[in-house]
């Protein structure tokens, strides 16, 4: 198979019931996820090949992605912001490492408009008496994916929670949630 690489993988997630790691990603015009699987010191080797925008080409047995070759390499663009940008996912794990006995997460609902679709909401998050306040807000407008769009309750509460872990854990890069 060959193609453009639409969503490249962002973080390595466990394979369950197994020692293996693995990363997604999806190629331009397909439904679809691809997976490479193996050991995380080899993913972190094959997670730049698989940048959104590049072009390559592997095989794919029932999903699982092996033989990967870049084909073109998408231009780097100089200071894009999404190269700046970390997941939901990495935010909470590195909360739980940083915080294991301490932490925790209190959020509250201060505004939804069902009619308007939009949602505003507070994240305290408490580690150790060391107390870390955001806010979050989603919008119709503000959530791009359709997939996303009907839940923008849900959103408003994640982006405040994204927000408030990056304060508690010094982390700068801007949650991927948080812009949709």
């Amino acid at each position: 198979m060959e193609g453009k690489i639409k969503f490249g993988p962002k973080n390595i997630r466990d394979v369950k019931d197994s020692d293996l790691k693995q990363i997604g990603f999806q190629l331009e015009g397909e439904e679809t996820w691809h997976s490479v699987q193996g050991a995380e010191e080899a993913l972190k080797v094959v997670m730049p090949m698989l940048r959104t925008g590049n072009v390559v080409s592997f095989d794919d047995a029932i999903g699982i992605a092996t033989n990967i070759k870049i084909l073109e390499e998408a231009p780097k663009k100089k200071g894009d912001w999404h190269d700046d940008m970390n997941s939901f996912e990495d935010l909470l794990t590195e909360a739980h490492k940083q915080f294991i006995s301490t932490l925790n997460i209190r959020t509250e609902m201060i505004e939804v408009s069902f009619e308007k679709k939009t949602a505003l909401f507070k994240c305290m998050v408490d580690v150790g008496g060391r107390v870390f306040e955001a806010h979050g807000d989603a919008s119709e407008e503000s959530v791009t994916t359709d997939t996303i769009k009907p839940h923008f309750i849900r959103m408003a509460e994640t982006r405040a929670i994204a927000r408030a872990l990056r304060w508690a854990t010094n982390n700068a890069k801007v949650a991927k949630e948080e812009t949709d």
